[in-house]
């Protein structure tokens, strides 16, 4: 009996594994992708990517992965005078690897290096080809993928609270101090409010970090008591 439930017991843990799906996590002002477990929330890989231009902007939302590709012939869209289906290789801009998630949308590597951590594509998400390759393997139809547009987050350190700020590259008008008092909101049990709102930079090409408040002691928690 006891041999009957430790296996019962063993196979139920080994459908939990195999159900705890990872997730696709993307920050278009970051260019960032992360892979996500989804019950534990821990970064199971992180990788540098290029995203849509200015006009032509990733799409925000929840999407999953319906369609994956080795290999992918890339077809041209309507704002190229060619139309010519590009078969596989070298001349290839989707490289080796095609993950949709949605319609004429998808991830994929590229054969260009340099464009990654650009807004320069049509829309899509572009990794490196290896990186591209590696993430092929770690997902499956149906991988959920949330892409958003945050500007500006809170980072905890030894020291303080930092603010950092990415350029915001689609002109959404999202870096302002009344935002970093609403992400301050969740941090106010543990850091001492600043004192004055954090000048933002208007013009600046890439991000940056600064501390806007440090752990409360007893001393400042005193002192801010009513």
């Amino acid at each position: 009996m006891r041999i009957l439930l430790f296996l019962l017991f063993i196979i139920y843990a080994c459908i939990g594994t195999c159900l705890a799906q990872p997730e696709i996590h993307i920050n278009i002002p970051a260019y960032s992708l992360e892979l996500i477990e989804s019950d534990s929330g821990e970064v199971l890989k992180q990788y540098n990517i290029a995203v849509g231009t200015p006009y032509e902007q990733t799409p925000v939302g929840t999407f999953h992965i319906f369609h994956k590709e080795k290999d992918p012939t890339w077809i041209p869209g309507d704002n190229f005078t060619d139309h010519s289906p590009v078969p596989p290789g070298p001349d290839n801009p989707l490289g080796t690897r095609w993950m949709e998630f949605k319609k004429n949308y998808g991830i994929h590597g590229t054969n260009k290096g340099w464009d990654i951590n650009y807004p320069v594509s049509g829309g899509c998400i572009r990794m490196q080809d290896a990186d591209a390759s590696k993430l092929f393997e770690l997902v499956d139809i149906g991988t959920p993928v949330y892409i958003c547009y945050e500007t500006m987050m809170l980072i905890e350190k030894s020291d303080g609270l930092y603010l950092k700020v990415y350029p915001d590259i689609y002109n959404r008008q999202t870096n302002s101090p009344n935002r970093i008092f609403e992400l301050f909101h969740n941090y106010r049990d543990k850091y001492q409010s600043p004192s004055q709102p954090h000048i933002l930079k208007t013009e600046f090409d890439t991000a940056y970090e600064v501390k806007i408040a440090v752990p409360k002691t007893t001393n400042n928690t005193a002192a801010t008591r009513p």
